[in-house]
């Protein structure tokens, strides 16, 4: 006798859909769901056809959503209005990766999406350090290359050139100033 399992359950789904499939003001409805999440538009995407010919592919949206508690795919392709054509959601194993995915980061072969092509909605949250994979070494070697000589001036750099290592430096904050103390007592 086959035992039959419960349906997946996910917090996070996302879909993908050609923009020729969806209304005028996908963008506004996408919006007023007032779920957490966050999309792209990939329109600068190309394949090879069948000639051998690297073309463009037809601009598309991939779209991540995020819900409050654990839900199954059927709940979360009713919240995607009807007029977008979802036929099917896919479970987010790992919001990072995905976010990972969505400017092809690690996909060299692949157009590169900018962190500014994807639109946040509701206060969608993901750690930007995690998804650059900065850690303490990028901290290290930046505060050599330009010489920082306190955490203002460092910060303000971060802001301005560097946002994506700002989240790593907020949560590391005694361990930077730390190490820009040191520093400048014996190396300076």
């Amino acid at each position: 006798m086959a035992v039959k399992s419960a349906p997946k359950k996910s917090r996070c789904w996302w879909f993908v859909q050609l923009i020729e499939n969806l209304p005028e003001d996908w963008r506004d409805q996408l919006h007023e769901l007032m779920l957490p999440g966050c999309y792209i538009v990939h329109d600068r995407d190309t394949r090879i056809d069948d000639e051998g010919l690297e073309v463009p592919k037809k601009p598309h949206i991939h779209c991540m959503m995020e819900f409050g508690s654990p839900i199954v795919a059927a709940s979360a392709l009713a919240a995607i209005p009807e007029d977008f054509n979802v036929a099917f959601v896919k479970p987010v194993p790992n919001k990072v990766g995905a976010y990972r995915y969505l400017l092809h980061y690690d996909q060299p072969d692949k157009f590169q999406y900018s962190q500014d092509d994807i639109t946040h909605m509701a206060g969608f949250k993901v750690n930007i350090s995690d998804v650059y994979n900065i850690d303490f070494c990028d901290i290290y070697d930046l505060i050599n290359q330009i010489h920082v000589t306190n955490f203002a001036q460092m910060m303000a750099f971060l802001v301005e050139f560097n946002p994506e290592f700002v989240p790593y430096v907020s949560s590391h904050v005694n361990l930077v100033k730390t190490y820009i103390m040191e520093r400048n007592r014996c190396c300076l």
